[in-house]
């Protein structure tokens, strides 16, 4: 494979690592945020076992980001008190298990978009990478799925 190709490669295949580890690390700070205003045991324990995966995806995510000489960045500080600020707002008068459900389903709905489009623009990124990012995709909308239990 030539240089330029490489490069082209690489190139691809950190920008689905960029966009797997900001959207985890996004997903993982609000489902904090939800968890600590929901009171159904079971809903609970749902978004806890997500959090965990968040963060094992994070941290893979910037693991293999530092392995290529990148540094892994977040959401941009305006995003992020934008999502924190939204909960709040829309849990103010409203925590029942099903609104904080919809919340969570609205957020990664936005993960999802945010990922599949990065994928579509990286056709040439790392197999594995983009295979792991596939999966991880197909995890997010299983957790849809998962979540519409509780609306």
């Amino acid at each position: 494979m030539s240089e330029l190709k490489q490069n082209y490669k690489d190139k691809q295949t950190s920008l689905i690592l960029e966009s797997v580890y900001r959207n985890a690390k996004l997903a993982y700070d609000a489902t904090m945020d939800v968890m600590s205003r929901c009171k159904n045991n079971e809903f609970y324990g749902e978004l806890s076992r997500e959090q965990d995966r968040y963060k094992s995806v994070a941290l893979n995510a910037r693991r293999e980001l530092s392995r290529m000489g990148k540094a892994a960045h977040e959401a941009s500080p305006y995003v992020r008190a934008m999502v924190k600020t939204g909960i709040a707002v829309k849990t103010a008068s409203n925590n029942d298990t099903s609104h904080l459900a919809e919340i969570m389903f609205r957020g990664t709905s936005t993960g999802i978009v945010d990922m599949q489009r990065t994928l579509n623009r990286s056709r040439m990124a790392d197999e594995n990478v983009r295979g792991s990012a596939e999966k991880l995709l197909k995890r997010e909308q299983q957790f849809c799925d998962d979540l519409k239990r509780f609306l």
